[in-house]
């Protein structure tokens, strides 16, 4: 086979393309790409084109990012493509690590790479040589990239010219930013919401959902987003830059810089207009630094946080929309109850809906719970048996299989010893030696076992603890506001045709598709 090329095997072959950016020039380059491809491979007989790869709008410094890219490594792992075709070292991969790794792990699946601009075939000797030439090449190009972005952000920060993305309320256009009349009204009422102090992020954003106004991609607005938002200096106004730079050019992580690089300015309204008041800006972010400290001073772990919360924002007045509030004060105080935002603020006039006790929330709950942890002895022993196997490792206690097996090996050494000596192939003095210290292993290993027993009773006690403090966590009446939190979203409190004491709950889980209704019969 001699002077056989891959032109003249049977191979089944794919081709792969990326382009870095989105636009559309890059997205013709890419369909560019593949017509080549399809063209190369139905001019060679010998080959049967099995599939196409390409990356759209992906940096190719980050391989994980890249699914069209592994998908192909995965089909190449099952035995589906023989040959690939790419266009060059730089659309395969930026870093040198990676294009080694990947070809490498290639040629191990079986699979060549042709790189052809570069005119590198990887089931060449040379072309491993070739191929971290040209990775490098490209990788520096890469830095050279990153540095030539960031001596541009410096420019465009020098000349107060407006960098990032495109913020909400706003379209970007010659580096200063205009208001979207559309957007802005959404904005406003954020701050005006939010600067009352009445209202959290979670229903902030259900009332601009009500109000029809949603994210750029028809969302509605989470509340690490509408957070974002509120802390945003353009809102009102001032120039931002600096506040974050990229630590890393080939993974893009950025972090945060101290505040005092930060370059913060109030704008003039030719390069950002504001949408709202500084005044009001300022009382926003008061409010959510308040918020933010009394969060960070008591909520010291979720778990706490779960244990307390109650039924805080998550009980919700369909007729009104608005949230369930309790009360736990003079005679409440052994029995508290919730009840309608309305009726709080106007009796029964504002809100028919009753009053909901808590002790009758926390039983309805409780019952609908406790399904979702049926196996909870098995899940106690599983979690029981984990521990004490760590307790073990930490503290260098080996189970009695291990010491057995041990004990085991050393016992064959004794026999394969007596063996050697027997057929003469070690002097008696040898022997001796040999044989003395297998003795003294075995001995060793015989009273550690007869130890360990000993040794872990000393354990017990805390193990014991643990299972019991297991079994009162596992325990849904004992920690019904916790798990309530964690397995439920939302209920929505409404009557039963509009009787005040038949009354329907939906609850909204956080894991389940299927929402589920409850009826209470006040009368009973």
């Amino acid at each position: 086979m001699l002077g056989k090329t891959i032109y003249d095997m049977n191979l089944r072959v794919a081709d792969y393309g990326r382009v870095s950016t989105d636009k559309d020039d890059q997205l013709n380059s890419l369909e560019n790409q593949v017509k080549y491809f399809h063209d190369m491979i139905s001019n060679v007989n010998s080959w049967l084109h099995v599939a196409s790869y390409s990356d759209e709008g992906i940096s190719g410094t980050q391989v994980y990012k890249r699914e069209q890219f592994l998908k192909m490594i995965e089909d190449a792992r099952l035995g589906k493509i023989d040959l690939i075709l790419t266009k060059e070292v730089s659309r395969f991969a930026r870093n040198t690590i990676d294009s080694i790794k990947y070809t490498q792990l290639l040629l191990n699946y079986g699979v060549i790479v042709f790189f052809i601009s570069d005119n590198i075939n990887t089931i060449y000797p040379d072309s491993e040589f070739r191929l971290t030439l040209m990775a490098s090449m490209a990788q520096d190009e890469v830095r050279k990239l990153s540095e030539r972005v960031k001596f541009g952000i410096k420019r465009s920060v020098k000349d107060r010219k407006v960098g990032g993305g495109g913020l909400y309320g706003y379209n970007k256009k010659d580096c200063k930013l205009i208001i979207n009349e559309k957007e802005a009204p959404a904005v406003k009422l954020l701050y005006n919401l939010y600067s009352s102090g009445e209202y959290g992020f979670k229903k902030i954003g259900e009332i601009l959902a009500e109000n029809g106004y949603y994210t750029r991609k028809g969302k509605i607005f989470s509340d690490a987003t509408l957070k974002k938002m509120i802390k945003n200096y353009r809102y009102k106004g001032w120039y931002t830059a600096n506040m974050s730079s990229i630590v890393d050019y080939k993974t893009h992580k950025k972090k945060l810089n101290p505040k005092e690089e930060w370059v913060l300015e109030k704008a003039t309204p030719e390069i950002i207009p504001p949408i709202v008041t500084e005044k009001i800006w300022n009382k926003a972010n008061k409010i959510l630094e308040k918020r933010t400290e009394i969060w960070n001073k008591n909520v010291l772990n979720k778990e706490f946080y779960l244990e307390n919360k109650n039924y805080t924002s998550k009980l919700f007045c369909i007729e009104h929309h608005t949230t369930f509030i309790r009360t736990a004060s003079g005679k409440r105080k052994e029995n508290p109850v919730w009840q309608c935002n309305e009726y709080l603020r106007h009796g029964i006039k504002g809100c028919k809906t009753p009053i909901l006790y808590e002790k009758q929330l926390d039983e309805i709950f409780a019952n609908r719970l406790e399904k979702f942890i049926e196996n909870k002895t098995e899940i106690l022993n599983a979690i029981v048996k984990d521990y004490i196997f760590l307790l073990k490792e930490s503290n260098g206690i080996c189970t009695h299989k291990t010491l057995e097996a041990k004990i085991k090996e050393q016992e064959t050494f004794k026999e394969r010893l007596l063996d050697m000596f027997l057929k003469r192939l070690i002097s008696e003095e040898e022997f001796k030696s040999k044989n003395k210290k297998i003795q003294e292993m075995i001995l060793k290993l015989k009273n550690d076992l007869l130890k360990m027993d000993s040794k872990f009773n000393y354990y017990e006690p805390l193990i014991l603890n643990i299972k019991k403090e297991l079994e009162f966590q596992l325990d849904i009446r004992n920690n019904i506001k916790k798990y309530f939190n964690l397995f439920i979203d939302k209920v929505l409190v409404s009557k039963i045709d509009s009787d005040r004491k038949h009354l329907k709950l939906q609850v909204v889980f956080n894991f389940a598709k299927q929402d589920e209704e409850i009826e209470i019969n006040m009368r009973k």
